[in-house]
């Protein structure tokens, strides 16, 4: 029998792919495999057994790196210039792998807590495929990890896989994989004994190398509410250690602002060096305390799911200071969109920092705020241009909707707030878009002698 080239290379594909799936039922062969587990997990083996696989998870993953891992790589690039740490620490991080890998690309150790259980490497067959990929592909869409989504997907893979695949991904290539436990020190050690048994991989450490190094990843399972760390003398010495890194919070389900976990709470807030946080993590008035910060993309609330008063200091602080642009999404969705502090450990004394607030606070952008009932001939033109960008849209009548815009010297939109929905949700989103999509004329001469921004509300659709 006579083969072309193409069915000769489909036939060594094909063999490959069932001799990696066979190596990987056996627990010694899995450890030399790690590598290939990997990459057949992440998607990046395009073998027969792996094709359909392959396909969607490369399709979310681009998705991913264009409406996030490219834009938060890019910004941190040149805002976490020069942080400083070896060691990034990450709690209630669930398998969130890519978020500290892209900002902190130079680290040698990245250090992941969460309540769920690592567990083995999985066994490569079609039913952990399919398993894995609504988790990978619902993290592709939103950054971030569901509690609940974890919690059941736990009992069938646990973290370990997710870790693998985007370990992958990111372009590192997997030497070891290895369970860890915590010793009576407070220190982290590779299991001994049976690798068989579930129960063995609790916490699990990958050893990654990338570009001629060596990096560390530890996902370790712990719980970090007071109650756990007050009883574990090992876990909180431990845990005291790690939080003199940089920290990483993110989705946390504003945890960190319970009285529950103020154990973890005030260690971080003793001991890092540097905090970079959405909204969620530690309460804005404690960090501002200690820690020059700097504010990026916006917020005036929490998501609807979470108490409507959580960081109302952060809010303020918003509406007080000017943020920097975000370039991506991050975190829980909320009606102002992202935010990101940047809180890095200030040790200058009393006398420089009160200098450096004054300093700020003179140079602030002036505000000049007005509304649509000023008699203003630029207040008509907007009123004017607004109308007829969302006159398209349609809208139940039963009550306006209040939007502030908020509008710099040369008529660019600096900010777009929903102060008050119209009750339709359609209607909200397509006038979001429509207005920022829109363009408006330069600030008349008489509104830049008195601001650098004007900040108007107007009711739409006008009655």
């Amino acid at each position: 029998m006579t083969f072309n080239a193409g069915a000769a290379r489909a036939v060594r594909a094909t063999t490959r792919a069932l001799a990696l799936a066979a190596a990987l039922c056996s627990a010694p062969a899995l450890a030399a495999s790690a590598n290939e587990t990997a990459r057949a997990l992440a998607g990046l083996d395009s073998g027969p057994a792996f094709a359909q696989h392959a396909r969607a998870i490369s399709g979310a993953w681009e998705d991913y790196e264009r409406r996030i891992g490219r834009p938060m790589s890019e910004w941190a690039r040149v805002e976490l210039a020069g942080a400083p740490g070896a060691t990034v620490f990450y709690p209630f991080s669930g398998p969130d792998f890519p978020t500290v890998a892209q900002l902190h690309p130079d680290a040698a150790r990245f250090v992941l807590v969460a309540a769920q259980r690592a567990a083995p490497p999985p066994p490569l067959d079609p039913e952990t495929l399919a398993a894995l990929r609504p988790g990978l592909q619902k993290f592709t869409r939103s950054g971030f990890f569901n509690t609940r989504d974890l919690d059941a997907a736990g009992a069938r893979l646990g973290a370990t896989p997710l870790l693998l695949a985007f370990a992958a991904r990111l372009g590192y290539e997997v030497v070891a994989v290895d369970p860890l436990r915590l010793d009576a020190a407070g220190g982290l050690e590779p299991v001994p004994g049976d690798r068989a048994r579930r129960e063995t991989w609790d916490s699990v450490r990958l050893t990654l190398a990338r570009g001629g190094r060596t990096v560390q990843l530890d996902y370790v399972r712990m719980n970090l509410a007071d109650a756990n760390l007050a009883a574990d003398p090992a876990a909180r010495a431990w845990v005291e250690r790690m939080a003199a890194n940089p920290v990483v919070i993110k989705a946390a389900s504003h945890l960190p602002q319970k009285p529950y976990f103020s154990i973890l709470r005030e260690t971080i807030l003793a001991k890092a060096p540097a905090i970079w946080q959405d909204e969620t993590g530690i309460d804005y008035a404690r960090l501002a305390e200690g820690f020059d910060v700097r504010l990026y993309g916006d917020f005036a609330g929490p998501n609807r799911v979470f108490a409507a008063g959580s960081q109302k200091s952060l809010a303020g602080a918003y509406r007080r200071l000017e943020a920097a642009p975000l370039p991506f999404r991050v975190g829980y969705e909320k009606r102002a969109g992202s935010s990101v502090q940047l809180a890095v450990r200030d040790a200058r004394s009393l006398e420089a920092k009160v200098a450096d607030r004054i300093a700020r606070y003179e140079s602030r952008p002036r505000k000049l705020f007005m509304s649509g009932r000023d008699d203003l001939e630029y207040i008509t033109a907007l009123k004017s241009r607004v109308a007829g960008v969302t006159a398209p849209l349609a809208v139940r009548r039963d009550r306006a909707a209040l939007v502030t815009l908020t509008l710099a010297a040369d008529g660019t939109l600096k900010a777009l707030d929903l102060d008050r929905s119209s009750g339709d949700a359609a209607f909200d989103r397509g006038l979001s878009e429509s207005v920022r999509r829109a363009t408006f004329p330069p600030l008349p001469e008489a509104i830049r002698r008195e601001a650098d921004l004007l900040v108007v509300t107007l009711q739409l659709p006008e009655r």
